[in-house]
């Protein structure tokens, strides 16, 4: 109670955490939109004045309006604003200012993100985070919202849920708790989800109404010119549009709002990726043209309606345009109403000077409406209150949108830090996007889930080709927005921090790329060095420690430039190595400037080559020596195929001007070694030097060739050596000088002496057939059972004195082959049985032959007296065939066990026996019996059985 005045059926009462009466509201200016919240700022008085604000603020508080049926309508809030005054005739004037709890999100504000989450799950985690708003709020929509991939706040609560309600077209209006102590917001998509007015209708009377009703006096409808057509453009990276397949969307407005201009087309790039599926994005515009068509028709009404809210539904009676319209045209919801309010209290106007008082906005309201006495609500005691409404108003016909009018928040440069699974180095996807960890992120714990997949700007990017470079975890990375907007993040660099520092720092010098083994410590890297003078380009790879180094050559541990190891280029691996061009190789110390395959000095080399083959050639045919021939040609080939001009290709496109001309090329896809000085090829162990044709080997002064134990050549066919001025010189310091025609006649020739000398032993000349000694026309004849002198002049023999025998032979000493041979650890040696060899008692005068497997005559002689061939070593197990030949021998048929291989093909002889000694892995001591003794005849193959007759 203040000074006896009490709030009962008063227009308007206040209820208080002060108590009953302790403040009286005397007048209540407020405003309720849809889509928003209500406000009402009160002016008070109270017989107090100790109150003191801050037990006010954020506290709830209910006005309560009196209907035309004597009960009171709720508008419960929170005080937000809380003012004195000030004090007359014993009355202290207090302000209030309370709102819906939706006012609470002005003053909180968060940075969070939301994964898969629709607007409405979002908005529901943003209200439940206050405790005014918990189980207050309801969502009434006609379909479920789409899920957002990625959603960001970056601002007050107010702007982040205002921005999601505006953009899915939702909106939301009040209900009133019927007891006054609390209020809820519902959100919705369509106007018929508002509630209907008690009752449904709303009666029109015209203007000069002398008495209080419940109805609109005033009523007026406005049209606004809007634009006609909405037309968008997107980018979606996932799938790229095309000029001929633009991705967007193109709205028209509604028929029958007049003639609008065909040029009021709205066009709007939307930004990147602002939708997935058309349907999506042609709902987005649909929401933006039914924001501009709800606009287009507005009716403003006048009043005393106590019951009018925003979000309130109502049909219009009584008025003469309306009354003609269809049920559904004159259906209206109401969008925003406003209230000015004077109490029928008996208080006098003793506070109409105090700053921030309401008096000048309630008197101002009556000037207005003066004469109305619509407005007046007297009270039994005499005085006088006023209430005035005032709405703005649409047809339910029309699809209500709230205006665009909360940006989302430009959002700029910042870093992040690169995120994946628990113990993942590298996480990526198929168009190598990463996952990152805000700074400012308090909610993810920094696995993959802490953000969207983040586009990663490269190098260099294209449709197969660019550069790849990815960040790995726990890197920092710095994150841009794609028009500054804060959904669309994207990575556009990398940076350096004190737990990732750089290679190489502090000098400036030396720039390039490292990468990090995954998993290891190993790593690949590219370092170009910029040192004054020492400029140097090195290519490393810590597998196999394989680099190419370029330049002015140093030793580089981490940042530090160490000791000079050379100029040039080195290129080495501990592993493997191969260099391969496909049309041909190049391999030159000759320093050119100009084209890369310029082989002018190695081309003249080969020509001058050429030309002394040839001339070497024709000279050795003239000495009847063998010729050169295939060696000039495919000296001449390999000369030619380093010359061959090269013209670019014309494929069309652009050059800028460039690349025309010749070079020179390869003929054919040679290997080219060249060098203006000396050329060397050296190993520890073996050198191997094959070809499928020529070797050709020459030389303009001497090829010297040395060996530290010998110099073995075996050739298919033929060896010819023929010198052209100088002769031939064959010394042997040591050891035998062997030189054999296994299969065919020997020839010595000499222009002018031939000179045989033995200067300590013997000179043997042995023929099995026949020795021919002669001199002009006098000769001497030996064969095996003769010997012949013949002379057209004198035979004169000169000795100290002369013996004259019987008939005697004797086979020549040992051949030079088995002669040359020392004991090995394998032999083979063949005996044949004595039926065979001695029938009559009289050795057979048996020839033999050993050979090896392609037929080639290892050595050959006769058997001895026992029946046996010399014993021929080898160092290792090799198959020999021994050949007897028995054409000279008694016995016209010979017959033998065969246990051996038959090789008839091994010689021209029908009646030749062939044996095949393969098996030397098994030796036995040679019997004593009818063989030469032990120091002679060791071993011998166990699989040899004598033939037998």
């Amino acid at each position: 109670m203040t000074g006896g005045i009490s709030q009962n059926d008063r227009l308007i009462r206040l209820d208080t955490p002060l108590g009953a009466d302790r403040l009286l509201p005397q007048r209540v200016v407020g405003r309720s939109r849809l889509g928003r919240h209500f406000e009402f700022t009160v002016d008070a008085v109270s017989t107090s004045g100790g109150v003191e604000l801050k037990t006010l603020i954020g506290e709830p508080v209910t006005l309560w309006i009196q209907q035309a049926d004597k009960s009171y309508q709720p508008h419960h809030g929170y005080v937000h604003t809380a003012r004195r005054l000030g004090s007359n005739a014993g009355l202290t004037s207090y302000q209030l200012g309370f709102t819906s709890w939706m006012h609470f999100l002005r003053f909180r504000r968060d940075q969070r993100i939301w994964q898969d989450r629709s607007a409405d799950d979002i908005i529901t985690d943003v209200f439940n985070t206050h405790p005014q708003a918990q189980g207050l709020f309801q969502f009434a929509l006609s379909k479920p919202l789409p899920p957002r991939s990625y959603c960001r706040q970056d601002e007050t609560d107010w702007n982040f849920v205002h921005r999601l309600l505006e953009c899915e077209g939702l909106y939301g209006f009040w209900q009133q708790a019927p007891d006054g102590k609390s209020h809820t917001l519902v959100i919705t998509d369509r106007l018929a989800a508002l509630d209907a007015m008690q009752p449904g209708s709303v009666s029109f009377y015209r203007a000069g109404t002398g008495s209080e009703t419940d109805a609109l006096v005033q009523w007026a409808g406005t049209r606004t010119l809007q634009s006609a057509t909405l037309t968008t453009r997107t980018f979606d990276y996932k799938n790229p549009a095309s000029p001929q397949n633009p991705k967007g969307t193109n709205v028209p407005t509604m028929p029958n709002q007049g003639s609008l201009p065909e040029q009021a087309e709205v066009y709007e790039y939307t930004g990147a990726y602002t939708y997935g599926g058309q349907d999506r994005g042609d709902q987005l515009s649909k929401i933006r043209m039914e924001e501009w068509e709800s606009r287009a028709k507005r009716f403003v009404g006048t009043g005393s309606l106590r019951g009018i809210d925003a979000g309130r539904r109502f049909v219009l009676d009584g008025h003469p345009e309306h009354d003609r319209d269809r049920a559904s045209q004159r259906e209206f919801a109401v969008i925003e109403t406003a209230w000015t309010i004077a109490n029928n209290l008996p208080i006098g106007k003793q506070d109409h000077a105090f700053p921030h008082s309401l008096q000048a906005v309630v008197d101002a309201a009556r000037a207005n409406h003066a004469g109305g006495g619509a407005f007046a609500v007297p009270h039994a005691d005499g005085s006088e209150g006023f209430y005035l409404t005032e709405i703005e108003a649409q047809r339910t016909s029309v699809p209500y949108r709230s205006p665009f009018e909360h940006d989302k928040p430009q959002t700029h440069l910042e870093s992040a830090i690169v995120v994946g699974p628990p113990g993942e180095e590298v996480h990526t996807d198929a168009l190598n996007r990463i996952k990152v960890r805000f700074i400012w992120d308090r909610q993810n714990d920094g696995d993959e889930r802490a953000s969207c997949w983040v586009r990663v700007a490269q190098s260099d990017t294209g449709s197969g080709y660019g550069g790849v470079h990815m960040p790995r975890v726990g890197e920092e990375v710095l994150i841009d927005h794609i028009g500054g907007d804060c959904d669309r993040p994207v990575v556009t660099s990398r940076l350096y921090n004190g737990a990732a520092k750089p290679q190489w720092h502090s000098n400036g010098l030396l720039s390039g790329y490292r990468s990090k083994e995954y998993g290891g410590t190993g790593y690949n890297q590219l370092v170009m060095d910029d040192a004054t003078a020492q400029n140097r380009v090195h290519l490393y790879s810590s597998s196999f420690d394989s680099h190419l180094h370029l330049g002015y050559l140093i030793d580089q541990t981490g940042n530090t430039r160490g000791a000079f190891l050379g100029n040039g280029f080195d290129l080495k691996s501990q592993a493997y190595g191969a260099i391969r061009a496909g049309q041909g190789l190049l391999v030159s110390t000759h320093a050119t400037t100009s084209q890369p395959l310029d082989a002018g000095e190695a081309t003249e080399q080969l020509v001058n080559a050429h030309g002394m083959i040839d001339v070497l050639s024709q000279a050795s045919e003239t000495s009847q020596a063998e010729s050169l021939q295939a060696g000039r040609d495919s000296l001449a080939a390999f000369r030619d195929a380093t010359r061959r001009n090269v013209a670019p290709e014309a494929r069309g496109g652009k050059t800028g001007g460039g690349g025309s001309g010749s070079a020179n090329g390869f003929g054919k896809p040679i290997l080219l070694m060249a060098s203006p000085s000396d050329l060397g090829l050296s190993t520890q162990q073996s050198a191997q030097l094959t070809a499928d044709q020529q070797i050709n080997l020459v030389s303009g002064q001497n090829i010297h060739v040395a060996s530290g134990k010998s110099l073995i050549a075996s050739v298919t066919e033929r060896i010819s050596l023929f010198v052209r001025q100088a002769g031939i010189k064959l010394f042997a310091a040591k050891g035998k000088v062997e030189i054999q025609a296994q299969a065919d006649e020997m020839a010595l020739a000499a222009l002018k002496d031939i000179t045989i000398t033995s200067k300590d032993g013997k000179v043997v000349l042995t023929a099995a057939k026949e020795l021919w000694i002669g001199a002009g026309n006098s000769y001497i004849r030996i064969t095996p059972n003769a010997i012949e002198n013949g002379t057209p002049g004198q035979i004169t023999e000169k000795c100290a004195s002369w013996e004259k025998q019987g008939a005697a032979g004797g086979n020549p000493a040992r051949q030079s082959f088995f002669d040359s041979q020392s004991e090995l650890q394998y032999s083979q040696q063949l005996m044949l049985d004595e039926a065979l060899h001695k029938p009559d008692g009289t050795a057979i005068p048996v020839k033999y032959q050993f050979r090896d497997e392609l037929g080639t005559i290892l050595g050959a002689g006769m058997l001895d007296g026992s029946g046996q061939t010399l014993r021929a070593f080898t160092e290792t197990p090799t198959p020999v065939h021994a050949i007897l030949d028995m054409k000279q021998g008694k016995w016209e048929t010979l017959t033998y066990q065969e246990p051996f291989t038959m090789l008839s093909d091994m010689t021209d002889r029908d009646n030749a026996g062939v044996f095949d000694y393969a098996d030397h892995d098994n030796v036995a001591e040679v019997p004593d019996d009818d063989g030469p003794d032990e120091d002679d005849a060791s071993r011998a193959a166990p699989d040899a059985e004598p033939a037998a007759i």
